[in-house]
């Protein structure tokens, strides 16, 4: 690929001259190299993470109100463009306007913000730096003291443990050689699902004339929803053009399949399928290291966000055991209620799979989440509040992974993260001050605003998934039958105070940075 320029001779020909990307990879290579020795001597792998999401959330924000809306009445205040941006970059998604108010430009940036947020690209930057961190190690001959950097189950390793001794040898050169193949590998595996999405999207309304008469009504851009949707699904953001998130498609369950699979592929099987794309990776180049890295360890740091083989199927069994397990008590106890009313057997079959699907992270909504049974929602916040990494096993912590951490120093942070509360506790905080912000409105409404919705607002904004039991008038009118009140089609939080939602704007932050946490809390006895 080039660049190309031209300029005018006296002969009054033009002569094109290209020039190479080469340059430009140098100035990036540098970038990446400026950045790394910033994180490894004065920035701490948390501290450059929250950084990264603070900046691009502010950035979010601004343009979010710089560009001008769809609607020329509509004018939000920038608490909610900073709440909306925040919601994308943590891939959280809890609307508090209405998304058929933006322009096209604004659904762009949303979507952007969902994309450099996702799990998948963030794993991409954090190879991108080990690759500028052992082309640096393998130009220089002396020592430097690395900081830690953050592995896939939480562990802290030390950078010369991971396979990036700063003296050139052998376990360099394999690193660097891995790093560079996972690179490769993620990339292809980012675009080709993102190819894959927007290309069956595009399929299906094309060939479906309903359904594309559904977007030309609320006026979207065919393409712009495909691929927005695609990148949501894929980066388990939420967020779609339409205001009524997927509930206008719970009658188009090939949609609902096809983003189910997008989303499943983007997190929770995202290990699984590394390897199967590993796997073939090796079968269509016939080299070697792939074949090496599949049989490797694993747990090694160089390696991640690859996952032994055996801790990759018990995450996915996990993964899946649960899926099910929701999706039979949703079936069993809402079969015949009002949240399935209207549709048919195969119909409530495929939107109950999207809501306990998106109910891990995705956040993408195809019904009224308020009509589900108390039970299911109950499920619903347990499953929001799991990691993506959340795993059975029997089998004994990794002894490698153990003795490193036992090794970690014992300084002043150290006692710091002991003395934090554990990561619950946080919810818990959380849900008290939305309850003393919204303590009002819990009072005269007491059926939008109950203590489990608030939790369900809550976990959901700390999961970064994004469902929301929603707000509706009928609720309020039965306590207040005078009351006046309009319908809009957003999450809970967007009938918060300012205050309020400043507090899930700090949750959903905290969610999204939460694995640095993991670990804190061990001086607090919880049982």
């Amino acid at each position: 690929m080039a660049i190309f320029s031209s300029e005018t001779h006296a002969d009054g020909l033009i002569i094109s001259r290209t020039y190479s990307f080469a340059r430009l990879g140098r100035y990036l290579h540098t970038l990446l190299l400026f950045v790394y020795r910033l994180s490894g001597f004065y920035i701490t792998p948390f501290f450059l993470q929250l950084c990264y999401f603070i900046s691009l959330t502010f950035l979010g924000s601004l343009l979010l109100a710089l560009l001008k809306p769809s609607d020329p009445d509509f004018s939000p205040g920038y608490l909610d463009m900073l709440f909306m941006s925040t919601s994308s970059i943590t891939v959280s998604c809890l609307g508090v306007v209405e998304m058929e108010r933006f322009s096209s430009a604004q659904i762009v940036v949303l979507m952007l913000l969902m994309f450099l947020g996702g799990d998948v690209f963030v794993s991409l930057l954090v190879l991108l730096l080990r690759k500028a961190n052992t082309t640096e190690n393998s130009s220089r001959s002396v020592e430097i003291e690395a900081g830690p950097i953050p592995h896939d189950d939480d562990a802290v390793v030390d950078r010369s443990e991971a396979g990036m001794d700063i003296n050139p040898s052998a376990a360099d050169v394999e690193s660097k050689t891995y790093t560079c193949l996972l690179i490769y590998v993620i990339s292809g595996y980012i675009a080709t699902f993102h190819v894959l999405g927007t290309a069956s999207l595009l399929a299906y309304f094309a060939g479906v004339s309903r359904a594309r008469g559904v977007l030309k009504t609320k006026g979207i851009n065919l393409f712009l929803f495909c691929l927005c949707t695609t990148v949501s699904s894929f980066a388990n953001g939420g967020f779609v053009p339409t205001s009524e998130n997927m509930v206008v498609f719970n009658r188009d369950p090939v949609v609902l399949l096809l983003m189910t699979a997008v989303a499943l592929v983007g997190n929770t099987l995202f290990p699984l399928f590394l390897r199967l794309a590993i796997w073939a990776s090796s079968k269509l180049t016939r080299r070697a290291e792939f074949g090496s890295m599949l049989k490797s360890s694993g747990n090694e740091a160089r390696l991640w966000p690859l996952l032994p083989k055996s801790q990759t199927w018990m995450l996915s069994l996990t993964a899946v055991g649960l899926l099910l397990a929701v999706l039979v008590l949703f079936c069993a106890m809402d079969w015949n209620g009002a949240v399935f009313d209207g549709l048919n057997s195969f119909q409530k079959l495929t939107s109950a799979l999207f809501i306990v699907v998106n109910s891990r992270h995705a956040g993408e909504n195809s019904i009224d989440c308020s009509l589900i049974s108390p039970a299911v929602l109950v499920f619903l916040i347990v499953m929001m509040y799991l990691p993506a990494s959340a795993s059975f096993t029997l089998a004994r912590e990794d002894d490698s992974i153990h003795e490193r951490t036992q090794r970690k120093p014992q300084g002043k942070s150290s006692w710091l993260q002991r003395l934090i509360f554990p990561q619950i506790s946080w919810i818990f905080i959380s849900v008290v001050a939305v309850c003393i912000t919204e303590r009002r409105k819990m009072s005269r409404d007491s059926l939008n605003f109950s203590t489990l919705n608030i939790i369900f607002e809550v976990t959901s904004g700390y999961g970064n998934v994004g469902l929301s039991t929603g707000y509706s008038c009928s609720r309020l009118q039965k306590l207040d039958p005078g009351a006046s009140c309009e319908d809009k089609p957003y999450s809970l939080s967007g009938w918060f105070s300012d205050e309020g939602k400043l507090i899930l704007i700090l949750v959903m932050l905290y969610g999204r940075l939460k694995k640095f946490s993991a670990g804190c809390g061990k001086a607090w006895k919880l049982y």
